[in-house]
């Protein structure tokens, strides 16, 4: 049982393992969107992006990097390690979304910070509102998704949508 080298169809993020994993330890795609690194085709080049697409991925990237810096406020000021520690990931994972939406739109990633004045000290308040962002996300996505016109920006929207929908079953849990 040797090591293979996989690749995340949405992200494109190289992944070391004997089998891939269950979602991307990146972006957060199921395991159905991990392929053999030989396999994996860049299509994140996508020429004349409909002028819908292009407002819809916009709005995505600022959603994503507004959802990461509360994130990072939420994963700083969390009482307990696994609150931290989830935090921390959900925000690697938007940033990850982030920086896949800027090689589409061709523009540089912003940069993320730790947005104080939108999280919360009070941890639930902090899932709660957490809870409602990724609802959002994931509404947003299918409205996207159905929205596009190009096969590579439908599949983006319909992995994220996926993935925002998982983090809303998490913050359940924590709530």
């Amino acid at each position: 049982m040797g090591l293979k080298l996989f690749r995340c169809k949405i992200c494109g993020d190289p992944y070391l393992g004997s089998e891939p994993p269950s979602f991307c330890p990146f972006c957060g795609a199921p395991e159905r969107y991990m392929v053999p690194a030989e396999e994996y085709v860049d299509r994140n080049t996508v020429p004349n992006l409909s002028a819908k697409s292009r407002e819809n991925l916009e709005k995505a990237l600022d959603l994503e990097v507004k959802n990461a810096s509360f994130y990072m406020c939420a994963s700083n000021c969390a009482p307990d390690p696994l609150s931290q520690a989830m935090f921390k990931a959900l925000s690697r994972t938007e940033a990850e979304h982030a920086s896949l939406i800027c090689k589409i739109l061709k523009v540089a990633k912003p940069e993320i910070k730790p947005d104080e004045k939108a999280c919360l000290k009070d941890p639930k308040a902090n899932f709660a509102a957490a809870h409602g962002r990724e609802e959002r996300a994931a509404a947003f996505y299918s409205q996207a998704a159905q929205e596009a016109t190009e096969e590579r920006v439908k599949e983006v929207f319909a992995a994220l949508t996926e993935v925002e929908t998982y983090h809303i079953a998490l913050d359940k849990s924590r709530m």
